[in-house]
């Protein structure tokens, strides 16, 4: 389970001179996270929700340093997961989760009759 260390120790590979995400928007909306899961972590319920973490948009840089976008929206599917598989827990206790069952997957890393998911946070192929 990530904790709130966990996002406030996150380093980001920074980027200059190519585009990158806002450090200062980054930093926000890590507060925000680390104030959710510390909630989270309280018994809180709808602390932290996938849909917070969905509705994160970052003004992008270019010739002014930034995070690198790759990194960025790794660490925040990491954190969408994790909190999707908390929010599932809490309201099935119990019940195995999707993430819990065995899956069998295609070459191309689908799994048979599932919808693909997108890639990324932000839907950006990687």
């Amino acid at each position: 389970m990530l904790t709130p260390e966990d996002v406030e120790n996150v380093r980001f590979k920074a980027t200059k001179f190519r585009d990158g995400y806002d450090q200062d928007d980054v930093d926000d909306f890590l507060d925000r996270v680390v104030v959710g899961l510390r909630a989270r972590g309280a018994g809180e319920p709808g602390a932290l929700t996938p849909a917070d973490l969905d509705g994160a948009r970052f003004r992008t840089t270019k010739f002014r340093e930034g995070y690198d976008m790759a990194d960025v929206d790794e660490f925040l599917d990491r954190v969408r997961a994790d909190v999707a598989g908390a929010s599932a827990q809490r309201t099935n206790p119990g019940e195995t989760t999707s993430a819990d069952a065995p899956t069998s997957t295609t070459a191309e890393g689908q799994v048979p009759g599932m919808i693909p998911q997108r890639r990324g946070l932000f839907g950006r192929r990687r």
